[in-house]
């Protein structure tokens, strides 16, 4: 009887298309922006040789990807996540064909890449909330619990987050920079084309958007976070991971790899495999998340990637037991973006998903940010395997503060939550549904 009833709560995930389509976008996306997320620095390491201005690179998009989500979770808010995806995905196709025609004219220049990723940041990030507001909605018509949703999800994009690193590290040492990056049109081109086949949403608000209502609609979000007894207080928490997150492939690793004299292939295995243990961290959360608190599945995952990056100090890059290390990381970071991102659709109000997602990641952007900045310092000074150590160090600290905390416990109190406040009525409508 049980397994019968796995079998049946399965196949209903296969036959749930209007989920499905959203996360294949998400996972061609993801695709697109880890092939982008190689190029860029390894570009700005191999032609400059400075992981200062790596991490210039990595700050300035970081600001970038802080305006874009702001603004993002806005936007989706208001026009719905279906057409800002779309949008989103579009320019940043844009983006990609403009920096790869730059190299195939040969004019590489550092503040041409900063302005062409720059803009593609600044578009990723309403992309990216755009895609994840429509992921709730979508499971809870297709009848899938979030948790499997969310497990699906971080599989899938694990999915796209080994292939991307691998694909990349291929391509740019067969067919270089430029073409890679034509890659990625394509990718972002498939996103698209999935989102479109999506119904139509049709958003009515009681005001129109104007200054004065931006900041309402900004409010109205900080307002839900300051009295969410969980979310609001993970504010303060969830930053200190984006400090290690972002810089550490966007920056600490390509330039452990590069200053190891290692090459695009080498690094493309290592993220790769760290890929993989993505994909078996989404599985595991999603077929065994109810069988231990959500608490325990949090402070485990965050003390085991600080392990992981503790292990990888003592590794040389491209070895055989890097790689191991590298897995085991991606299935514990896996773990740690399910956990509370299964706590935010779960606690916040459809209305609000977009502004509140889009404050969480705007925090996580701006430390993950300045940390890059600190980090290609750090890096130029010392050297790569000494960030790999303070970045072990961060998360040492967090997965103790998270398991002295007592907020921590509401994760698996999901009844204790804030009364969404309602200043505007929203009707979202999809097209075709009867009212």
């Amino acid at each position: 009887m049980n397994t019968t009833g796995q079998e049946q709560e399965q196949k209903s995930l296969f036959k749930a298309k209007q989920l499905l389509s959203v996360l294949s976008a998400q996972s061609a996306s993801t695709f697109a922006n880890q092939v982008i997320a190689l190029v860029v620095p390894w570009l700005v390491l191999t032609r400059t040789g400075s992981a200062a201005s790596a991490g210039t690179i990595a700050f300035v998009m970081g600001i970038a990807a802080l305006a874009g989500t702001l603004t993002g979770g806005l936007v989706t808010d208001r026009i719905g996540g279906r057409r800002v995806s779309a949008l989103a995905d579009g320019l940043s196709l844009i983006t990609a064909l403009m920096l790869a025609a730059t190299l195939w004219l040969d004019s590489f220049s550092l503040w041409l890449v900063a302005a062409t990723q720059v803009l593609g940041v600044f578009f990723d990030g309403p992309g990216n909330i755009a895609k994840s507001s429509m992921v709730p909605a979508a499971a809870e018509k297709e009848g899938i619990p979030i948790t499997r949703a969310m497990g699906s999800s971080q599989t899938l994009q694990g999915v796209a987050t080994f292939v991307g690193p691998i694909t990349a590290g291929l391509l740019i040492a067969t067919v270089g920079e430029a073409n890679t990056l034509l890659v990625t049109t394509v990718l972002f081109l498939t996103s698209i084309v999935l989102v479109a086949r999506l119904p139509k949403q049709v958003i009515s608000h009681d005001r129109p958007m104007t200054p004065v209502q931006v900041y309402r609609d900004l409010r109205d979000a900080v307002r839900f976070l300051i009295k969410e007894p969980f979310l609001g207080r993970m504010q303060l928490v969830g930053p200190l991971m984006g400090a290690v997150i972002v810089p550490i492939s966007a920056l600490i690793f390509p330039a452990w790899f590069v200053f190891g004299q290692q090459d695009s292939r080498a690094l493309g295995t290592f993220l790769g495999a760290g890929a993989v243990g993505g994909m078996v961290g989404g599985a595991i959360f999603a077929a065994l998340a109810q069988k231990l608190p959500q608490r325990t599945w949090l402070i485990g995952a965050t003390g085991l990637y600080g392990v992981a990056l503790l292990g990888l100090f003592f590794l040389q890059p491209g070895s055989i037991p890097a790689i191991m290390v590298s897995f085991v990381a991606g299935t514990m970071m896996s773990v740690m973006f399910a956990v509370p991102f299964t706590a935010f659709y779960a606690r916040t109000p459809q209305h609000l998903l977009g502004r509140v997602g889009s404050l969480g990641a705007a925090n996580g952007a701006l430390f993950g940010a300045v940390a890059s900045l600190g980090f290609g310092h750090l890096i130029n000074n010392v050297s790569a395997p000494q960030a790999l150590l303070t970045s072990a160090m961060i998360m040492g600290g967090i997965a103790i503060a998270l398991a002295a905390l007592p907020f921590v416990r509401l994760l698996d109190r999901p009844t204790e939550t804030a009364e969404p406040a309602a200043e505007e009525a929203t009707e979202l409508i999809l097209a075709g549904d009867s009212r």
